[in-house]
C-alpha cells in the first residue's frame, strides 16, 4: 500500500482516470489518502476523511511513507484549521519559494513556537498567525455559543459558486461545504447528503434550531435526499443552490426569495450537536 497527502491547494477527483473525466470529489491541503491502484499518470485513492475513492493525477500527489501517513493521522483531530476562504503562504522548498492560497478548511500541522511557520514533508510554510484556528469540540461548549460560531464559519463562504464535487472556497457542492464546515467543530461527516442524513437525531419542523441540518428532495415520487443545508435564525436556511446564499426555510421546503418559488422540498431535520 502507498499513502500520500495533498500540499496543494486542491486536487480534483475524477470518476475515471481522464482530465476530461467529471470531477466527483476534491482533497484540499492537509487531506491524507490511501493509493488502491495505480495506471500510468493516475493513482485511484481513498480520501481518509471520507472514504471516498476517485482517480487523481499522479503529479498532484506527494507520497509519504507509512510512517509519516500515521503520524499525520493521528494529528488530524487536533490539527489547526485554515479560517479565511482564501489563505496566502509562502511555501519554500529546496531553497525556492513561492505564495499559494490554501481553501477555507484546510489543515495544516507542526507549527512552530513562533506560531506562524510550518513544515510538511520536509517543506517549509509560512502563514499569517490570524488565519487558522483549532477546531472546536461540541462537547466544550454550549449549543447557543457553538451554534454561533459555527454560522460564523459557515458565513466566511458566503456566495461562494456552486461546483459539483467541490468541497473547498474555489467552489463547493451542498454535502461538500457542510463537510467541510463541521471540521470546524470536529465532527466527521460523510461526503453525500444522503449519507449525512443518516447521522444525527431527527427533530420535527417545530423543534428546529439554528445549527441543525436540513435534508431535502427534488423527487417527491422517492423522497430521495439530494440536498443539505444549514438551519438558521429567523426562519432561514443557508445552502449551496448556484452559490452559498439564505433562503427561506418552510415546512415544505425551500422557497427561493429571488425566484419566488418552492426549490427543493423539505425530507427531515438533523441535530447533530
Amino acid at each position: 500500500m502507498k499513502y500520500g497527502i495533498c500540499l496543494q491547494p486542491y486536487i480534483p477527483m475524477r470518476a475515471s482516470a481522464a482530465e476530461q473525466s467529471e470531477m466527483t470529489n476534491q482533497l484540499i491541503f492537509g487531506d491524507t489518502f490511501q493509493i488502491l491502484e495505480e495506471i500510468p499518470r493516475w493513482y485511484r485513492v481513498i480520501r481518509d476523511c471520507d472514504n471516498y475513492e476517485g482517480w487523481i493525477d499522479w503529479k498532484t500527489a506527494t507520497l509519504i511513507d507509512q510512517i509519516e501517513y500515521r503520524r499525520f493521522l493521528d494529528l488530524t483531530p487536533e490539527a489547526p484549521l485554515l479560517r479565511q476562504p482564501f489563505n496566502p503562504v509562502q511555501r519554500t522548498e529546496h531553497g525556492q519559494s513561492g505564495s499559494a492560497h490554501l481553501s477555507w478548511g484546510s489543515r495544516i500541522f507542526d507549527l512552530d513556537e513562533t506560531g506562524i511557520t510550518f513544515r510538511m514533508h520536509g517543506i517549509r510554510f509560512d502563514v499569517p498567525s490570524m488565519s487558522y484556528v483549532q477546531p472546536v469540540h461540541a462537547s466544550s461548549m454550549s449549543r447557543k455559543a457553538l451554534t454561533k460560531y459555527v454560522i460564523q464559519q459557515a458565513q466566511m463562504l458566503l456566495n461562494t459558486p456552486y461546483l459539483w464535487g467541490g468541497v473547498s472556497a474555489g467552489g463547493v457542492d451542498c454535502s461538500g461545504f457542510i463537510q467541510t464546515l463541521f471540521r470546524f467543530i470536529g465532527i466527521d461527516m460523510p461526503r453525500n447528503a444522503s449519507q449525512q442524513a443518516l447521522k444525527g437525531k431527527e427533530v420535527s419542523f417545530e423543534e428546529r434550531e439554528a445549527g441543525d441540518l436540513a435534508f431535502f428532495t427534488m423527487d417527491s415520487e422517492t423522497n430521495k435526499i439530494s440536498h443539505v443545508g444549514l438551519v438558521a435564525d429567523n426562519g432561514r436556511v443557508l445552502h449551496v443552490s448556484g452559490f452559498l446564499h439564505y433562503d427561506e426555510l418552510r415546512p415544505e421546503g425551500i422557497w427561493n426569495i429571488q425566484r419566488k418559488e418552492m426549490s427543493h422540498s423539505l425530507v427531515c431535520i438533523k441535530r447533530y450537536f
